[in-house]
């Protein structure tokens, strides 16, 4: 996303929109794919040479869990802001490196279907979401 700089009056906000595709963004993973436009609005003030942002994302997604390794969707949102340093001359800022950044940092170390996820048997593999797998492994 650019910010076009000039169109901002001093200390006044104006607001920004954009609609990514998910190949464009490049923020998916082995265990989160992306699968409609990302979207992204940003509210941008300029005062003292500095811009100052606050950018809201969201997308829809479809995420594989870690630990019964079955596939499911969901949203995810992330709100942030950001300062700039501005030069004179300059027309445009593009914060869509900072934006895949700060959204890449807040991936949870483990994605789970749900939070009492039980995951896999490690012996016969079966998903002990859907019960007990009785090969044993737990009476032990």
């Amino acid at each position: 996303m650019k910010i076009d700089v000039l169109r901002l009056k001093e200390n006044l906000a104006d607001n920004f929109e954009e609609f990514l595709d998910p190949c464009e963004f490049d923020a998916g993973t082995e265990d989160i794919k992306y699968k409609d436009k990302i979207a992204i609005s940003t509210e941008a003030r300029k005062e003292n040479n500095i811009l100052f942002t606050k950018t809201h994302f969201s997308a829809a997604a479809e995420y594989k869990c870690s630990r019964c390794l079955k596939k499911y969707t969901g949203t995810t949102e992330k709100d942030f802001k950001k300062e700039y340093p501005l030069d004179k001359t300059q027309q445009f800022v593009d914060i869509t490196k900072d934006i895949r950044e700060e959204v890449i940092l807040d991936y949870p170390v483990k994605f789970l279907c749900k939070p009492d996820c039980r995951g896999l048997c490690p012996k016969c593999g079966k998903d002990l979401n859907s019960g007990d797998c009785g090969c044993g492994f737990y009476d032990s």
